[in-house]
């Protein structure tokens, strides 16, 4: 008999062992290295490993250090996190660092948690470790990816750890399996995202896979599925939003636009229905996987994604029957979700699920399939009954989901089915062949609040950019709407590929301009009101400097009025980090003059702007509380 195992997401391995040593230093070094106190980085007998500052690798190359100076290796941390780091021999690093209390380019600062903070022109300002392990618990609770485990992170991110507050110990949040329910249509339920996510929630479900497309047809035809509004309703009652869809050879890029949207909408994740259409292929599922694969590193690069962004597959649960080459999906997907349908196949098969979920694992290990396996059973016929689902999902493991939800084609009846699983389950054998399906992928979303009424504040994310000298409509003054555009954007209320044009058009041609702070906030409610979203426009003309710095600091995007023309213009404020201004510019590069000029050459997507030009443009009375500010709740 296989040992029993009992696996627990990484949140309560933290709340277990690591957040005893909360307030501690805590580096996360590479295998075989531990921190060094003096020098401020991981060092073994030999080397010492970055991620070193800027001023440091200015300094490397200046002293003719070469390649070393700037190549990356990679690492492994706690022999599972791979991190790429510059690696220096220690009496190099020491000559390299300077003398001071922080590595050369870096100041201690009490802002950042008492951490040496490094402010860098033109790129990302820093702060560097030694972290807690309270700190790295809360990266990883918010989904920092392998960041976690080096020595530095954004300023801004290291803001939002600061402002993050962890569940406690114990207190029943952490995962304890991650079993999850597919959509096809919610059209077909006869009811809405938010009374399915009730349902599902009471029930226990974690996971919901949401369809956004099928072939090459994504948000113009699944217009529900692409709209932060929905998956914020999943994640408020914590159960994490992932996408899917149903695919084909051919047009690879435009198919792959499909997660594009997902990372854009606030799913956390993908899945690639793979079926019939490619089975005995080998080109067509190269080319499809290698599109999806570089959808994802496009939305990673344009700060959609942050964090971890899982890729899967889903395809036929007897793969060598149908010639499907599971060996090439496995070299672009991080799981593999066969479809192993019991019910579809037989009574004989339901009668011994244990039997045919270690047959299926060993028939995708022998294929060449070496990613975990997380099964899917069908219960749409309505026939397997609830000991043979319960058995089913006990040796298919955590990660194991229903295809599909009850409602339209799928009889009522089977929710009484799902009602008799143990969604709570905590305790999951070794099936054979099945090492690694028991491991749990915590994206953090079981922390939710739970219970929530939906259109809250969206996961924080990008912020869509419009640049108004493309809009059809005068384009030299509207600012205002174009910026508005860039909220209802982000908040899910608009969508251009369901408008069929830009938003920035869309709301022209509903309002033509709205100048003033009352206006504009009248049409953004407007538009929220409508889409059904609680989220509301509080502009006002009193607003504070210090007001501004909070919300910009915790990623909360704004929308700001200021003298940075003579006739005045606004914008959309994304971050601030202490010293600069993060901002979508919807008329380019301001010249930071107040009642300035503008570079319209360059986008004005993610400009940072000084703090003290940038204050001085948006405040009149020089005491930091005459702002005109729009806040977003």
């Amino acid at each position: 008999m296989n040992p029993m195992v009992k696996r627990i997401a990484a949140a309560a391995l933290f709340a277990a062992g690591w957040l005893g040593l909360a307030g501690q230093a805590h580096a996360v070094c590479p295998d075989g290295a531990s921190f060094d106190n003096n020098l401020s980085f991981c060092t073994n007998s030999t080397d010492a490993f970055g991620p070193f500052t800027k001023a440091m690798v200015d300094r490397c190359v200046q002293f003719g250090g070469g390649s070393a100076c700037t190549t990356k290796r990679s690492y492994l941390v706690n022999g599972q996190h791979t991190i790429n780091v510059l690696r220096w021999s220690k009496s190099f690093t020491q000559n390299i660092r300077g003398t001071a209390d922080c590595p050369r380019g870096t100041v201690r600062s009490s802002q950042y948690g008492g951490h040496c903070f490094e402010s860098v022109s033109g790129g990302t300002n820093n702060v560097y470790g030694n972290f807690t392990a309270d700190e790295v618990a809360k990266c990883e609770y918010l989904n920092g990816g392998n960041a976690c485990y080096t020595t530095r992170w954004s300023a801004n991110f290291y803001q939002s750890v600061q402002n993050t507050t962890l569940p406690p110990a114990g207190g029943g949040s952490a995962a304890v399996n991650k079993f999850g329910a597919w959509l096809w249509y919610i059209d077909e339920l006869g009811k809405t995202h938010t009374q399915l996510a009730d349902e599902l929630a009471a029930l226990g479900v974690k996971r919901i896979f949401i369809k956004i497309a099928d072939d090459t047809a994504s948000c113009s035809l699944f217009t529900d599925a692409c709209s932060n509004a929905t998956t914020q309703i999943y994640k408020d009652r914590g159960i994490e939003p992932w996408a899917w869809s149903y695919n084909y050879p051919g047009d690879e890029a435009a198919q792959a636009n499909a997660l594009y949207y997902a990372a854009q909408y606030g799913y956390v994740g993908f899945v690639l229905d793979v079926e019939v259409e490619f089975n005995n292929t080998t080109t067509a599922l190269h080319s499809l996987f290698q599109a999806f694969v570089q959808a994802r590193t496009d939305a990673r690069n344009d700060g959609l994604i942050t964090g971890d962004f899982p890729l899967g597959a889903t395809t036929w649960g007897n793969p060598l029957d149908q010639g499907m080459r599971v060996d090439i999906i496995d070299q672009y997907v991080d799981f593999h979700m066969p479809q192993t349908y019991l019910e579809v196949w037989g009574a004989s098969y339901m009668a011994d699920p244990k039997y045919w979920i270690e047959y299926g694992n060993c028939e995708y290990r022998n294929m060449g399939a070496n990613k975990p396996i997380w099964h899917i059973v069908s219960t749409e016929y309505n026939v397997i009954t609830p000991a043979q689902l319960n058995t089913y999902m006990q040796w298919a493991g955590p990660n194991t989901s229903i295809w599909r939800t009850p409602g339209g084609q799928v009889p009522l009846a089977v929710w009484d089915d799902w009602a008799a699983v143990n969604w709570d389950r905590e305790d999951f054998p070794t099936a054979n062949c099945g090492a690694n399906n028991n491991e749990i992928i915590d994206l953090g979303v079981d922390h939710g609040t739970g219970g929530g009424s939906g259109g809250g504040t969206p996961t924080p994310q990008a912020v869509p950019y419009w640049n108004q000298l493309q809009n059809a409509y005068d384009p030299y003054g509207t600012c205002s709407i174009t910026s508005l555009a860039m909220v209802t954007d982000y908040f899910g209320l608009t969508n251009p590929a369901t408008l069929g044009k830009r938003t920035p058009d869309y709301l022209y041609e509903r309002f033509t301009v709205l100048q003033d702070v009352p206006s504009l906030a009248w049409g953004f409610n407007t538009i929220a009101q409508e889409a059904g979203s609680s989220v509301r426009d509080y502009g006002v003309t009193n607003g504070t400097l210090a007001q501004l710095r909070q919300l910009a600091s915790e990623g909360k995007p704004t929308i700001v009025h200021g003298w940075f023309t003579s006739p005045g213009h606004i914008m959309v404020v994304t971050g601030y980090d202490g010293t600069h201004y993060t901002v979508n510019d919807p008329f380019g590069k301001w010249n930071l003059q107040k009642w300035g000029s503008y570079d319209t050459s360059v986008s004005g997507k993610g400009q940072r702007y000084p703090k003290a030009a940038f204050e001085y443009a948006i405040n009149d009375n020089g005491a930091g509380n005459d702002l005109w500010l729009h806040v977003f709740e």
